[in-house]
């Protein structure tokens, strides 16, 4: 007798979206809530109430934007649609990912067309190609740019955060620049507990850490995403340090800097916008990862963890169908396929981080170069 073994929906998950929301939103606003107090006592009062404020400005824009569609499209429950839609969701993570100079004009505009155009016109919840959060907080970088406080910028946001002192510095630098610029902002500890002014909710490694571990414990969020992210970024940025000597420093740098944590736990993990399958949601991480790496090493964007969502969300379409048959049956070519694409991905990652160069080298080059061109001119 022969047994033919296909999925079928014969498992039922205790936890309604509802529930889950709920407690994504409590984990937000332990973000936002530290973020506040963090500023707060670093530069005063008024910019915790900033942070309050610009929340309030995107939460308000969200559920206002919805509520309109709502009503246009003839709902005969507003709220009812609105409680369902999680509006809010992507008002908070617009503002933690955002820093804290941006105006408040500029965050609501953004707010409305990310929850628009960056979900309504797809349907709504649970029908939108593009991670709405990540879609506002592109248009706010390349939009709004000038649309900024200059007294923030000129009072807290007039250092620079270590991702772009690494960059000025170089990634290709070698051990005694990572370290340095490590040592400059206190230390691995000081990373761990987010002792310095960047994107509002980005700081804090170590509450990050913690909150992924409780989301995880939940059931809210997926560890295969979270942690294939995690330790993709961290093998192939150890990998990287190796070849122009830093070596674990280089690692650890980033994967607590910049937005890798944050995207891994409040963002990556978007079940809408990620492949369906185990297999597909590897690959996919896989690859968020390796894109991040490239954008922050050869862009002249801040951070790549943020666009790599964006390109990755993309690809979900195609890395389902990669990943669709039988998990039994067809599970060796999904396999098979999932590895290739993560091996090609990973060592193309590593070519580009083995061929960075430090700026003294590349003056050095372009100085030969231009002698050079400058002695053929005269003969």
């Amino acid at each position: 007798m022969k047994f033919t073994f296909k999925p079928s929906p014969n498992y039922r998950n205790e936890q309604s979206t509802t529930d889950i929301m709920r407690i994504l939103t409590i984990a937000l606003l332990c973000v936002l809530v530290f973020s506040a107090a963090w500023y707060g006592m670093r530069f005063g009062g008024a910019y915790a109430l900033r942070i309050v404020l610009m929340a309030v400005s995107a939460v308000a824009a969200a559920l206002l934007s919805e509520g309109i569609y709502f009503k246009l499209t003839g709902s005969k429950n507003i709220l009812h649609d609105i409680s369902r839609s999680y509006g809010w969701v992507t008002g908070i993570i617009i503002v933690l990912i955002t820093k804290i100079d941006v105006s408040y004009y500029a965050i609501f505009v953004a707010t409305v067309i990310a929850v628009v155009f960056g979900k309504l016109v797809f349907g709504g919840f649970g029908q939108n190609i593009f991670n709405p959060a990540a879609f506002g907080e592109a248009l706010i970088m390349n939009s709004f740019g000038s649309s900024v406080d200059a007294n923030v910028t000129s009072e807290v946001l007039s250092g620079a955060t270590p991702l772009t002192s690494m960059a000025t510095q170089g990634w290709a630098s070698g051990q005694s620049v990572i370290s340095g610029v490590i040592t400059d902002f206190g230390g691995v500890s000081s990373m761990l507990l987010g002792n310095y002014a960047t994107v509002i909710g980005g700081s804090c490694a170590l509450l990050l850490l913690i909150l992924c571990a409780w989301l995880i414990y939940m059931k809210v969020i997926d560890a295969r995403l979270s942690i294939t992210y995690f330790v993709t970024v961290f093998i192939v940025s150890l990998i990287t340090g190796f070849f122009h000597g830093s070596g674990i420093e280089f690692a650890v740098f980033n994967l607590l800097v910049g937005g890798v944590l944050f995207c891994g736990v409040f963002m990556i993990t978007d079940p809408v916008t990620t492949p369906v399958s185990d297999a597909g949601k590897i690959l996919f991480a896989v690859c968020a990862g390796c894109l991040t790496l490239i954008i922050r090493w050869k862009a002249s964007l801040p951070d790549g963890a943020l666009y790599s969502i964006l390109l990755m969300n993309m690809f979900t379409p195609a890395i389902d169908k990669l990943c669709d048959g039988s998990q039994i049956k067809d599970i060796k070519k999904i396999v098979r396929n999932v590895a290739i694409i993560s091996a090609v991905s990973v060592v193309i990652t590593v070519l580009v981080g083995a061929t960075l160069k430090n700026p003294s080298e590349s003056a050095a080059a372009n100085s030969h170069e231009t002698a050079v061109v400058e002695t053929v001119d005269i003969g």
